[in-house]
């Protein structure tokens, strides 16, 4: 596997904030309850829609163009000014529109939002600047700071008493605001004022790139921003529930995110010097981007109820969600996948085009499913775009590469799915209740499925045995 260890560490740190946020939201649900986590995810997924809005395409034109090694620190200088531009713009909104924002989020969070959109645009252009100067390592470890100063703030004022949504926010900017500081500590590198090209040449980037930071929040949480409209009466709780079944889906995907941050300025260097590779580099992707995803499918259709017992009885209603989103997850690996690839050899274009349809397909599908079978509908919109995108992603990237598809490696990860699948189920029939017992459960399955996995693939074999530490 040509993609190393970069992507073991950054896959690592994923798993060590997944975990940890798995602990915290399991604590916060238990004491909270569905309703106030709903809130609260609610509040978050609008000020993620607001980065988006305002800092992700300046973001991906910062990554792309200091990834190729030329005047990193002017293009970060731009990049910071263009954000700080969009900042204002944004806030300036909130502030004029603070009552139906508030109404909208069921709860007084307009300014808690300012605040977290400063902090979540400074962590953003500075992990950009970290992953486009090839330190992708140092940016994913960011994460499991950011992560665990969070949740260690929120636990904290829960424990004090004041378990409300505010005070989680506030947890929640601290942390983020902490962070930031970090990581331009480790940049080690000053922005200088860009010359006119440098910033029309960061501009011309991000008119398309933006809208891939709008595709990716759309998959992420446009169903959640619709439920959350009056008109369809879904309740905070099913908000809640709908989001601790994303998160659990969210949590399989870490390693095919963590490759294709990783595959970025790898595959950018490579097209920007015009030397052979990227086929490579792509094989790599598609065979190992569902590698958890695939059990994980199998997993949740197995123990899928007891995980969700986990945080409390009133979640297990959102089971059928969780394999609906699960399903849209694996789809949605491989399309991040072609899409990434198309940003990276400098074909934003396409992406934004597959982008602009995949977006326009989940909106309308989530408001005419919502409004028709409830909030099932939101997550069947979710996974019906993915595969409107994953097919659309495909086309376009083999118009500029040749695409390999290693069916051989995918077919040892179903297999090997299968038979961990059998595992679960006859050791589920024997299986007490309680968490102790789920945890097993699902330890017993992971280990079944690499086990099965490795004595099916030599070529997972030879990844793992390339990828191990030396010794002496």
């Amino acid at each position: 596997m040509r993609i190393g260890q970069t992507s073991i560490v950054n896959f690592l740190s994923q798993i060590a904030t997944s975990i940890f946020g798995f602990v915290v939201t399991v604590y916060l649900a238990r004491e909270l309850g569905d309703a106030v986590l709903g809130n609260y995810f609610l509040v978050v997924a609008v000020l993620v829609w607001l980065k988006v809005l305002g800092g992700q395409g300046i973001q991906m034109a910062i990554r792309k163009r200091v990834s190729e090694g030329e005047s990193e620190a002017a293009f970060f200088g731009a990049g910071l000014t263009l954000q700080l531009v969009a900042f204002v713009v944004l806030a300036g909104t909130i502030l004029v529109f603070r009552g139906p924002v508030n109404d909208y989020l069921r709860t007084d969070a307009a300014l808690g939002l300012i605040a977290l959109l400063a902090t979540g645009l400074l962590v953003w252009q500075v992990r950009a600047a970290l992953e486009g100067r090839h330190r992708v390592a140092l940016s994913s470890l960011l994460g499991p700071f950011d992560r665990t100063a969070r949740g260690a703030l929120q636990i904290g004022v829960v424990v004090v008493g004041l378990g409300t949504v505010g005070w989680l926010l506030a947890g929640y900017a601290v942390a983020e605001l902490l962070t930031g500081l970090v990581g331009l500590s480790l940049l080690a590198i000053r922005p200088r004022l860009p010359t006119r090209e440098q910033l029309w040449s960061l501009l011309d980037y991000a008119k398309y790139s933006w809208f891939s930071g709008i595709e990716s929040r759309t998959f992420a949480s446009m169903d959640t921003l619709v439920l959350a409209i009056p008109a369809f009466a879904i309740s905070s709780g099913q908000i809640g529930v709908y989001e601790v079944a994303w998160n659990l889906a969210s949590v399989l995907a870490v390693f095919g995110a963590s490759v294709s941050t990783t595959l970025f300025p790898a595959i950018s260097r490579l097209s920007s010097a015009g030397e052979d590779g990227i086929e490579g580099l792509i094989d790599d992707a598609v065979a190992y981007s569902g590698l958890f995803v695939i059990p994980g499918l199998v997993g949740c259709a197995v123990v899928g109820r007891r995980v969700l017992a986990i945080y409390g009885a009133e979640f297990t209603r959102g089971y059928t969600i969780l394999l609906v989103l699960v399903a849209a997850r694996l789809l949605y690996v491989y399309q991040s996948q072609f899409t990434n690839v198309l940003a990276a050899i400098d074909r934003p274009d396409s992406a934004f085009r597959v982008n602009v349809a995949f977006v326009a397909t989940n909106l309308v599908l989530n408001v005419a499913l919502v409004a028709l079978v409830g909030w099932l509908g939101a997550a069947v919109a979710t996974a019906t775009s993915a595969t409107i995108g994953l097919v659309l992603s495909y086309w376009y990237l083999r118009q500029y590469v040749t695409i390999p598809i290693p069916l051989g490696e995918l077919a040892s990860q179903v297999l090997a799915a299968v038979a961990m699948g059998v595992v679960v189920l006859v050791g589920r029939g024997f299986a007490g209740a309680g968490v102790a017992w789920t945890v097993a459960l699902v330890a017993v399955g992971g280990a079944a499925y690499f086990a099965t996995l490795t004595a099916l693939s030599r070529r997972f074999r030879a990844t793992v045995r390339r990828n191990l530490p030396a010794v002496g």
